[in-house]
């Protein structure tokens, strides 16, 4: 055993040990041995970064003395190579090193200590914005929350009870909500979520979301066909508490009923679409009505009755046969159609994240004006949609609960960058020449 043997029979056994482990290295493919010298640069700047002063200090003064010994005996053609063999080999260390560090966030390793890398500067969010009050880093561009003022929007309302404390970890069932927090709004959500091809969802230590392909939202009818279940929006109608709740639970496994059951009367109480539908429903017993969500705002004139609610969207309640903006979302009382949302409505994101905008509020719409920065007054330029979600994403020192919602928010984001790529490929399609 090794306890036995002789100083010569280790080093004997340490040099056989090296040579094997030369050989195996000079065998490897260019990836293995890419990767292998990857992990070794960045497992030696993560033990640098994290040794004290002393430790620090005992490494130089060892590696000096080497030096020494070694230096003190090679000759002049030695050193000239010496030298050059180590500004080269300097040069690629630095070359390597940020390239394996560009983009290391994709792939983050929990068991590194970022902050304390010298190639990594983290400074505080200690610029402000002096026209909406966004927080930044220093180099980020004066721009990017609201376009040097350009772009102003009116703060989200705080959320109503109990999703406020759910949401702030002061609810017994926070803890659970939260990590199921996607599967929560699914239950609630109006709309289906989809994609021309199908998602690469992950789950695992740092789950992502991840699509594919065109997104697209679609809308049903307001009731279910006989003898046919009820889903997505039809479920808020089924007139008993009790069996909404049931359905909700049988459509997606893993949640808690008593959950389910506040945060859907925390809806039909506080969001205007679920109270405008009832009322239409309620008001209007005949089979062929027809409720249409305008996408602008803009009332058609002949509406047999129209709901305003200030500052919120215009949902009309008509009958049959007239005629309808391409961006509108018209709803049948019961069919088995399914219709595509624009993604420009201002409805889109109300109808897929209630849990996100409870009471219903405003999306994205292409008829958002710029403003005079500094002033309220409009001009004609419209706002896009990259210009509004990167003004409702920002930190400010007030409240931004969507930066709050986990998985949920990884969801939205990815939605809305769909959305964003979307406007701007129109853009070059009707304006290509």
């Amino acid at each position: 055993g090794r306890a036995n043997e002789s100083s010569e029979e280790t080093q004997q056994r340490h040099f056989d040990d090296r040579l094997r482990a030369s050989a195996r290295r000079n065998n490897a493919s260019f990836e293995v041995k890419n990767q292998r010298q990857a992990t070794d640069r960045l497992r030696t700047l993560n033990s640098r970064a994290t040794e004290s002063n002393e430790q620090r200090e005992r490494r130089i003064h060892c590696n000096t003395l080497g030096n020494q010994t070694r230096i003190g005996v090679e000759t002049f053609d030695a050193r000239r190579n010496r030298l050059q063999l180590e500004r080269v080999r300097q040069g690629t260390f630095r070359a390597s090193n940020w390239l394996y560090l560009k983009d290391e966030a994709l792939h983050y390793d929990p068991n590194l200590d970022y902050p304390n890398f010298p190639q990594i500067v983290i400074r505080s969010m200690s610029s402000k914005c002096t026209f909406c009050g966004a927080l930044k880093f220093e180099a980020e561009a004066s721009g990017l929350c609201c376009s040097n003022g350009k772009v102003s929007l009116p703060e989200l309302p705080q959320l109503p009870e109990p999703l406020k404390s759910l949401m702030e970890g002061n609810h017994p069932k926070s803890k659970q909500f939260l990590t199921m927090i996607r599967k929560y709004n699914s239950s609630f959500q109006m709309t289906s979520f989809g994609t021309s091809l199908p998602m690469l969802d992950s789950t695992g230590f740092m789950p992502t979301f991840r699509i594919q392909g065109q997104v697209y939202h679609k809308a049903g009818s307001l009731m279910s066909l006989p003898n046919e279940e009820e889903k997505f929006l039809q479920t808020y109608f089924l007139g008993n508490e009790e069996a909404e709740a049931k359905r909700r639970c049988t459509l997606i496994p893993g949640t808690t009923k008593s959950l389910i059951e506040s945060l859907q009367k925390m809806l039909h109480e506080n969001n205007h679409y679920v109270q405008k539908f009832k009322m239409a429903i309620e008001d209007n017993p005949t089979e062929d009505l027809q409720i249409v969500i305008k996408a602008d705002r803009k009332p058609i004139e002949g509406h047999e009755r129209v709901f305003n609610t200030p500052a919120l969207n215009e949902v009309a309640i008509i009958i049959a046969g007239n005629d309808f903006e391409k961006r509108d979302i018209v709803l049948t009382k019961r069919s088995n159609e399914l219709k595509n949302i624009c993604e420009t409505h201002i409805s889109y994101d109300a109808l897929q994240y209630p849990l996100m905008f409870p009471r219903g509020e405003d999306g994205y719409t292409i008829n958002i004006n710029q403003v005079e920065p500094g002033t309220s007054n409009q001009f004609n330029k419209m706002v896009s949609a990259m210009s509004f979600y990167a003004y409702r994403l920002m930190v400010r020192s007030t409240e931004n609960h969507l930066l709050n919602y986990r998985q949920l928010l990884h969801q939205y984001l990815v939605d809305m960058y769909a959305k964003i790529e979307a406007e701007r490929l129109l853009f070059i399609r009707l304006n290509q020449k």
